[in-house]
């Protein structure tokens, strides 16, 4: 029994660890795609950094459902 609650505290952890990293590795891929882009209007980017600010706000209040909702909606805007 023992070594079962070690285990699992252990598979918490880590796995809270990878959720913490997917928001701003969403960000950086975000912020990449922005460097490279030349087909989007001015419109378009403005849109993109409003909502990767928003989902950046959202990861630092601990909010990850709604960092993530954002942030894949910047990466559609971007293809």
């Amino acid at each position: 029994m023992k070594k079962f609650l070690v285990c699992m505290t252990i598979f918490f952890s880590s796995s809270a660890t990878v959720f913490a990293e997917t928001c701003p590795n969403l960000i950086k891929q975000i912020d990449e795609l922005l460097a490279e882009s030349k087909q989007l209007s001015a419109e378009q980017i403005k849109e993109v950094k409003i909502l990767r600010i928003q989902g950046e706000e959202a990861h630092k209040e601990g909010n990850k459902e709604e960092c993530e909702k954002l942030l894949s909606q910047a990466l559609d805007l971007l293809g």
